[in-house]
């Protein structure tokens, strides 16, 4: 992550942010997930993509 918000810097707080409450935060169900990210895609597979900040990409 530090390398991505080194070259992102607008992501930086955003990234720390999520990280932080995805190791405090104890989710059991996908709808755990979505009352804490609302914009959270729930995929197959128990697998979960976070949208937690758009940045532009060069």
């Amino acid at each position: 992550m530090r390398e991505f918000w080194g070259k992102y810097p607008d992501s930086e707080q955003y990234l720390k942010t999520w990280y932080d409450t995805a190791i405090n935060t104890d989710w059991k169900t996908p709808r755990d997930v979505k009352q804490s990210y609302a914009n959270t895609s729930i995929l197959k597979d128990s697998r979960i993509v976070f949208n937690i900040k758009k940045i532009p990409i060069d």
